[in-house]
């Protein structure tokens, strides 16, 4: 589905023909950017200035269905000028830019997956996926319909000539929607790539549930009994030269008893045995661990890694984030309108004149398609946002169970304590957002319903019976 929608984003000039190449003609590239754009004015400059083919010009349109027309040829207008400004500046060098950063990206990721030997890679990439088409094929039914209701209307009014019409209408928004699809595509690749990032720490995670640390015991006061316990051999001597038979055997007796006390000693320090299977050599102070195929090793690439992905989420949101405002700008002002023609206009006056009611579903249409889409890029970002978070929460979790590896290495514990307190600048500092304007999370849903029920709270108020009757609409 993200080849189809690649290739129709080029035919109609939204990205260059040959994005992922870096030495190719220039004018070849840049060809279809420039004259869509160009024949987009000339269809829009048509008909606002010669008043022949626009819906709002014909006699049967009556003024509620002009309002609307003008509304919804306008908002288009500057929906599609503002992307297409956007897609032009530094369009090529992004997705060169991102190609290559993914590309190393992957290759380390691939390595690490090699090393943590991961089996079940594959099962979840699969699962993933389905889950991916089926929100692609989703969205390509939604817009299918929207465009066969536009298309079909417009062909049974203006006959061969709909395709004017349409450039003002329905093309607009149905760009700016391949652009949100593009956004959505790079935020995906974004979270999988947190995910790989995610499931190669929680291996590691699971080792350290398993393997605790090879401890070395260093008790003083129990080093000092053992070396007050400690007999040394002592030969007695007397004085005239002859040994004591009896003081002998009596000192040999004590030995062996302070020898079975200082072994049972030991055997009190020792509480390994109950907690894991790792063997304690008392003779050198160190536990000979079990040995085994560790993941840990990953842990300073996977840090690195994480850093690139933020960064790649940096670039990502500062091509896509400004064309996230007229997007967003256009499908509230739609989605309020269209509320408003549905509850004031069409239950009162529905099926008495076509155009009305063509223009009032078409605002409906597009009302709930650019909402989709809208949900979709929150969805996402919202997803690659609490994945990067998952990383550091895995991290904190290794970091309190102690494993063996941080414990005897340093290392890992400063590379692990420094990765948290990076990763809560990068908390602070990045956030997918549109130009500052308002973060592109759930938080967001909440705000623009808050603002539409005020607006839908004054506009429901008007009372459109007089227009209506005006027109002929009531009796």
């Amino acid at each position: 589905m993200i080849q189809i929608m690649n290739w129709f984003s080029m035919v109609i000039g939204l990205i260059p023909l040959n994005r992922q190449q870096s030495e190719t003609n220039f004018i070849l590239d840049y060809a279809m950017m420039c004259i869509v754009p160009v024949f987009y004015v000339a269809c829009y400059l048509l008909i606002n200035l010669s008043h022949l083919i626009g819906l709002c010009f014909l006699d049967s349109c009556n003024s509620v269905c002009k309002l609307s027309s003008h509304l919804f040829m306008h908002l288009g207008a500057f929906l599609y000028l503002t992307i297409t400004l956007l897609s032009l500046y530094r369009r090529k060098e992004f997705f060169l830019q991102f190609d290559a950063r993914l590309g190393d990206i992957d290759a380390v990721i691939q390595k690490c997956q090699r090393v943590a030997e991961m089996d079940k890679v594959k099962v979840t990439a699969v699962r993933h996926s389905v889950a991916y088409h089926f929100t692609w094929l989703f969205l390509f039914c939604v817009f299918t319909f929207a465009l066969y209701y536009d298309v079909r209307a417009l062909y049974l009014t203006f006959g061969n000539l709909a395709f004017i019409p349409f450039m003002v209408s329905s093309f607009p928004y149905l760009a700016g929607s391949i652009i949100q699809g593009e956004f959505i595509y790079h935020v995906s690749v974004i979270s999988q790539r947190f995910e790989q990032i995610n499931m190669l720490l929680e291996k590691i995670n699971q080792e350290a549930r398993h393997r605790h640390a090879p401890l070395t015991v260093f008790d003083i006061e129990s080093e000092g009994k053992k070396e007050r316990k400690t007999v040394t051999p002592i030969t007695v001597t007397a004085m005239d030269g002859r040994t004591t038979f009896g003081n002998e055997h009596k000192l040999a007796g004590e030995m062996k008893r302070q020898g079975g006390q200082q072994k049972n000693d030991e055997d009190d320090l020792d509480t390994s045995n109950d907690e894991d299977e790792d063997d304690y050599d008392y003779d050198n102070a160190t536990i000979a661990e079990n040995t085994g195929n560790t993941s840990e090793a990953n842990l300073p690439d996977l840090f690195k890694l994480h850093d690139k992905i933020l960064a790649l989420s940096v670039i990502t949101n500062g091509e896509f984030g400004p064309q996230c405002v007229p997007y967003m700008a256009a499908c509230f002002v739609v989605s309020i309108f269209g509320i408003f023609l549905e509850t004031k206009v069409n239950f009162i006056v529905g099926g008495k004149s076509r155009l009305l009611d063509y223009m009032t579903y078409l605002y409906v249409i597009w009302s709930f398609t650019t909402m989709v889409v809208a949900y979709i890029v929150l969805r996402l970002c919202c997803n690659a946002n609490n994945h990067s978070k998952q990383s550091a929460m895995i991290v904190h979790e290794i970091m309190q169970k102690k494993p063996a590896f941080m414990l005897s290495n340093d290392l890992f514990y400063n590379k692990m304590k420094s990765f948290t307190l990076q990763f809560l600048h990068w908390e602070g500092f990045f956030q997918f957002n549109g130009v500052g304007l308002f973060a592109l999370d759930y938080t967001f849903i909440f705000s623009t319903v808050s603002a539409a029920t005020s607006y839908l709270i004054v506009l429901l108020q008007f009372d459109m019976t007089a227009i209506l009757r005006n027109e002929g609409l009531m009796s």
